[in-house]
């Protein structure tokens, strides 16, 4: 076993002092070069910190890529806007989407898609902490929405939830096409709330249940 860490002034190890600066190096590496091409030995490079340091913290590239998406997830993601209308929210959140940081986000992303089918644990997360929580974030504004009034009841949250989300990625990861602004607030003013407040339609009877109730 290797020497402890030496303690910082501040009470914490070099490892533990430098280990945002690692983050933000794996995801710049990541984003540059994709997640099959990154090792530890560039991301290592990149923070001008030792092979070593790294290993001692992590035990793989993928626990490493692991900590620096989780981290940023939490960096990215401000709380939902709450302006009382659904539009408004929807907008905010497009901007949102297109700002620096948010760019920066997909840019990583892609570095990760190339892993996505055939890594289960990357794979797995990717889900977890930017698609499925991207949904779930999408369903509460939307259920806001529906407790106020905007959309009636009945409507399935969880299917619209998936519209805003899955067209980001779509766009930005299979056809690498630009998520600008103009095209995040027509795809909301002209697919989603049509969809979301449109009156809710009684599904058509099956005709064997029909003829039955009138016999």
């Amino acid at each position: 076993m290797g020497p402890a860490a030496a303690p910082s002034a501040h009470g914490r190890s070099l490892d533990e002092a430098r280990t945002p600066e690692i983050l933000q190096a794996a995801l710049a590496v990541l984003a540059e070069v994709g997640y099959d091409r990154l090792t530890m030995e560039a991301v290592a490079a990149r923070a001008h910190a030792g092979k070593a340091t790294l290993y001692r913290r992590w035990s793989s590239k993928a626990e490493l890529v692991v900590e620096a998406v989780t981290v940023m997830k939490t960096e990215c993601m401000p709380p939902l806007s709450d302006a009382g209308s659904l539009r408004e929210d929807l907008h905010t959140i497009a901007a949102l989407i297109t700002s620096r940081i948010s760019r920066d986000e997909l840019c990583v992303m892609r570095g990760l898609a190339s892993a996505l089918a055939h890594d289960r644990d990357l794979a797995t997360v990717f889900e977890r902490e930017f698609v499925g929580q991207r949904r779930a974030d999408m369903a509460e504004l939307l259920r806001r929405a529906q407790r106020r009034g905007e959309i009636p009841p009945g409507k399935d949250i969880e299917i619209l939830a998936h519209i805003l989300p899955s067209m980001v990625f779509v766009r930005s990861l299979v056809t690498s096409q630009q998520v600008d602004l103009e095209f995040l607030q027509r795809l909301i003013d002209e697919v989603l709330i049509p969809a979301a407040t449109a009156p809710v339609v009684n599904p058509v009877a099956n005709p064997k249940e029909s003829h039955v109730s009138r016999s």
